[in-house]
């Protein structure tokens, strides 16, 4: 694992700055909202019984549009946004919790995030980097025609893909059925 993590180490480095630059424009994004939408926002959180998650549409769309962006180079700049975006939702979701019940709040949304979004923020990483070298090899097939040594590796990359999308896939069905349980556990902290 070690060993991985050291190959990758600047792409990761990379895609952790992405994110954290997200959770910091989801701070500030909420910071600048109006005053009304701010009190209809805390109203909303206030009234919520159980914060249930469902990513499983979501994840399998945005990465299926992703993996075949892949293949016309526009999937770069589009999985970095969204990794970009799943940043800001993070930050977002942190200062709501923190401005509604303080401390606390910071704690249970931190473990509604360990629960609900690492493991697939942490696939999600994976499968960018599946498409960045999809994408590369696209490029490679186009200028070096028919190099079967390519198309292997395009191949490869393509179906890692699709694993990694089922396996995205699998986690969120999971989550969907065991994490409101965990949620409703840690409600002492928002009551």
């Amino acid at each position: 694992m070690q060993k991985l993590l050291q190959s990758h180490k600047k792409y990761l480095i990379f895609t952790l700055v992405i994110i954290a630059l997200g959770v910091l424009a989801g701070i500030i994004y909420y910071n600048i909202l109006g005053s009304s939408i701010k009190e209809n926002i805390i109203m909303t959180v206030n009234n919520l019984k159980t914060f249930e998650y469902n990513a499983i549409i979501k994840d399998l769309v945005i990465m299926s549009i992703l993996l075949v962006s892949s293949f016309f180079i526009v999937g770069i700049p589009l999985s970095l946004f969204y990794l970009f975006y799943e940043g800001l939702s993070i930050g977002f979701l942190i200062n709501i919790f923190y401005v509604v019940y303080k401390i606390k709040g910071i704690l249970y949304i931190l473990v509604y995030i360990l629960l609900n979004k690492l493991i697939t923020l942490i696939l999600i990483i994976f499968f960018i980097k599946k498409i960045i070298n999809i994408s590369r090899l696209i490029i490679g097939l186009v200028i070096y025609k028919n190099n079967q040594t390519v198309k292997n590796k395009l191949i490869s990359n393509f179906r890692n893909s699709l694993y990694i999308i089922l396996f995205t896939l699998i986690i969120n069905i999971i989550l969907y059925f065991i994490s409101p349980s965990i949620a409703n556990y840690f409600n002492f902290l928002i009551k």
